[in-house]
């Protein structure tokens, strides 16, 4: 027996199981949210559960990676991402079809966690790829899904937090820090805590315009009005300028489409998997206390496997909005029918009337007694 001592009957931790009505829950809300992908054209893909470990070799999932060796000798890794899984197959099996490809997925991924953190690790995620179109025509086509998920969902008071990384990054430019310091300032800029920005900034010879530029970012968060307010706060960057030029097309689109309401602005949401690029968001709903889902631009990934497209994407936690839904009191649970028995001494006779009930379309059970159908 391997690792800690436990009983045979037990799983291992950060592993689930659903039976019955806790499936049937489950299973109804990933038929809403793939009717949803299915009804904008996005074809379903379903990718291999593991592959070779340098497809998953980024500084942020590089950690979480369950890797084994083949029996080759190969380096493999559970997937604990569909989105660098999928920008492979795009470059490699689907690298004659044009774009932009439109492509969702749904399934579980595997992250090691420490045992300690009281996360799972496994993972039921649905989501979708734009891959090959133009930037704020795709990003808006992908947080417009994503709010008509949570619509069919029956969610309230869903919110959509939408920053761009290419704030953050342009005005960085130039910068030297080094990654410690990047993810310390990151984490600083997040949590809203300027005192923490101006400490991690002050021995890196940055000029005080750019200082201080980082720490407003940890105040421009809350209605449209924001990008207003960005743009003149950034003006001395012109890459920091562009990318807020670039979330307010998006925003703009996103409102004439009736969606306002649903939006927030958030420049310091520069956390994250670290290959987006441009516009991020994260799904928050009234009733739980972190995010259900969130994605985002990522322009240089696909490059890493040969064939560089703009690319963008969203994925939603099962997990996350079953948990939702039944703290909001709105579960999608349904109770299976009742079955009709199957009942008699004659098993092929038995067998004959239980196929005719279920091509009626009757649920059926066989049970074991001495009468006949």
């Amino acid at each position: 027996m391997n690792g800690l001592a436990h009983k045979l009957v037990q799983v291992p931790p950060g592993v689930q199981c659903f039976v019955g009505e806790e499936a049937r829950r489950r299973r109804r809300i990933e038929e809403a949210v793939v009717r949803v992908f299915e009804g904008w054209d996005y074809e379903e893909i379903i990718p291999p559960l593991f592959d070779y470990a340098d497809v998953f070799a980024s500084e942020t999932l590089a950690a979480k990676t369950y890797s084994f060796l083949g029996r080759d000798g190969s380096l493999l890794a559970l997937r604990p991402d569909f989105t660098a899984l999928l920008a492979k197959i795009a470059a490699g099996r689907l690298a004659d079809r044009p774009t932009p490809m439109r492509l969702y997925y749904s399934g579980e991924v595997l992250r090691y966690e420490p045992p300690k953190a009281g996360r799972q690790s496994e993972l039921y995620q649905m989501g979708l790829e734009h891959l090959g179109g133009p930037g704020p025509q795709a990003d808006a086509e992908i947080v417009a899904i994503a709010a008509e998920c949570l619509e069919s969902l029956g969610v309230n008071g869903w919110v959509l937090a939408l920053g761009h990384l290419g704030v953050f990054s342009g005005l960085l430019a130039g910068a030297a820090l080094d990654p410690a310091s990047l993810d310390r300032l990151r984490e600083r800029v997040e949590a809203k805590d300027p005192a923490g920005v101006r400490q991690v900034m002050r021995t890196t010879g940055a000029p005080v315009a750019v200082v201080e530029a980082l720490v407003s970012l940890t105040t421009l968060a809350g209605d449209r009005e924001v990008l207003d307010r960005a743009r003149q706060a950034l003006a001395f960057s012109e890459p920091a300028t562009r990318a807020v030029g670039e979330l307010q097309e998006v925003v703009g689109a996103l409102t004439a489409a009736g969606l306002g309401s649903h939006l927030a602005i958030d420049l310091g949401e520069v956390r994250g998997l670290d290959y987006y690029t441009g516009l991020v968001f994260r799904v928050f709903a009234p009733g739980l206390g972190f995010e259900v889902g969130g994605g985002g631009r990522y322009d240089g990934l696909l490059a890493r496997f040969g064939r560089p497209l703009p690319a963008v994407g969203f994925m939603l936690g099962l997990d996350r909005v079953d948990l939702l839904l039944e703290r909001q009191g709105r579960s999608l649970a349904v109770s299976a029918p009742r079955a009709e028995a199957a009942r008699g001494g004659d098993l092929g006779a038995t067998l004959r009337w239980a196929r005719e009930r279920r091509r009626a379309g009757s649920r059926v059970r066989f049970e074991a007694d001495g009468r006949t159908p």
